[in-house]
């Protein structure tokens, strides 16, 4: 205790320094919160998606080509399919806002019996059945634009060539935040033709539940087989790959995130290192002074070590408390929902323990050279020196 409470007095001793290197710390740190929480919501969505037992299906040249709406009729006659949707980017501007909140045409008839722990009041899921151009939005993306139940929303047409407006009739809580508005295709399909827009009878995307974990790969397969030598061949996933490969179009996220990080670590591990060796320069007749009344080398090199472990520490974990703030808020935003899609509380494991493991080994590292150079120091040049 006497050791702790010592190296706690040295920690304060400089508090303009110490404040300083603990920012230093403490801004890498979020900064890495925030990449490795980034990574650990997407490794958390795509567990998440394989309870679902849904798979997802496009057009086997990609997100661009469309599928024709006669595809689902299809699908859903076979039998490891419950229902199934379509499931369309609208990608519309709202209030001139470039595609501020991702929006999807959908059949409101089916949709939340393929997303069926998505829940919806009843009578809000009745009237978006009902009205032609009613929509449901996220509950939390309802609050962040401040929109109420009844409420015209406006959506200008960027990939379809047809503006659309649209009336809210209910809001839906998921397990994350999803960040989108739905609404009826038909009302979409219906405003194409009326207007010859063009793009009518496209589905953009299925989405289908399967009877069970073991009929998602069997229905992959087979939608595949069943569509390959159609003008309109498809290229079917379960819902967790989609979101990999979804992901995948970032670039190798991963690895970037990890060259950062070593990056940042030795950045930080320099700073930590420099305010160190400065602190023991000011310190050298000091430490001769305890080494004379008895302090042993491998009592002064705990002292440092720990003065610049405990440093780094304090500073990491509020770095870690800022980018964790900074994961609520990200989530917390329309355009950043898909990426930080689930609650911060969700988050908690090993990888941010690795984060605190991370601050102590650079404030261990960076103490290791001035440590050392303490501990060796001799009595009678320390002494002598003048500082």
């Amino acid at each position: 205790m006497k050791l702790l409470t010592y190296i706690w007095r040295n920690v304060r001793r400089n508090k303009l320094r110490s404040g300083l290197t603990m920012l230093s710390v403490a801004f890498s740190l979020a900064l890495m919160t925030i990449l490795y929480g980034y990574l650990a919501m997407q490794a958390y969505s795509q567990r998440e998606a394989t309870k679902h037992d849904r798979i997802v299906v496009l057009n086997k040249l990609g997100f661009a080509a469309p599928l024709p709406i006669a595809h689902i009729g299809k699908i859903e006659k076979l039998d490891g399919i419950t229902c199934a949707t379509p499931y369309s980017w609208f990608g519309g501007n709202y209030k001139g806002q470039r595609s501020p909140f991702a929006q999807f045409s959908v059949d409101p008839q089916k949709v939340f019996d393929v997303y069926s722990e998505f829940d919806i009041p009843d009578d809000q899921l009745a009237a978006f059945k009902k009205q032609r151009q009613g929509c449901v939005a996220d509950k939390s993306l309802a609050e962040a634009m401040k929109w109420k139940i009844g409420d015209r929303i406006p959506l200008e047409g960027t990939i379809y060539q047809q503006d659309l407006d649209l009336k809210l009739v209910g809001t839906f809580e998921a397990p994350g935040n999803t960040g989108s508005l739905w609404f009826n295709w038909n009302y979409l399909d219906e405003e194409l033709k009326n207007s010859g827009a063009g793009n009518s009878g496209n589905a953009g995307s299925v989405q289908a539940k399967c009877t069970s974990a073991k009929a998602v790969a069997l229905m992959s397969d087979e939608i595949d087989a069943m569509f390959a030598n159609s003008d309109y061949a498809t290229r079917t996933r379960s819902e967790a790959a989609f979101q990999q490969l979804f992901a995948s179009f970032l670039g190798d996220v991963q690895s970037y995130i990890r060259y950062i990080s070593m990056a940042v670590v030795f950045a930080l591990t320099l700073v930590s290192a420099t305010a160190m060796a400065m602190s023991m320069r000011e310190r050298i007749t000091e430490i001769a002074v305890l080494k004379a009344i008895g302090f042993s080398k491998q009592r002064v090199l705990a002292l440092v070590l720990g003065e610049s472990t405990m440093i780094a520490i304090l500073g990491g974990l509020v770095g870690i408390v800022m980018g964790l703030g900074g994961l609520h808020l990200l989530s917390s935003v329309p355009m950043a929902a898909s990426l930080f899609p689930i609650p911060v509380i969700e988050l908690a494991g090993s990888w941010l323990w690795g984060l605190v493991a991370v601050a102590a080994a650079i404030g261990l590292v960076s103490g290791i050279t001035p440590a050392v150079l303490a501990a060796q120091q001799s009595v009678v040049d320390g002494l002598r020196q003048v500082v």
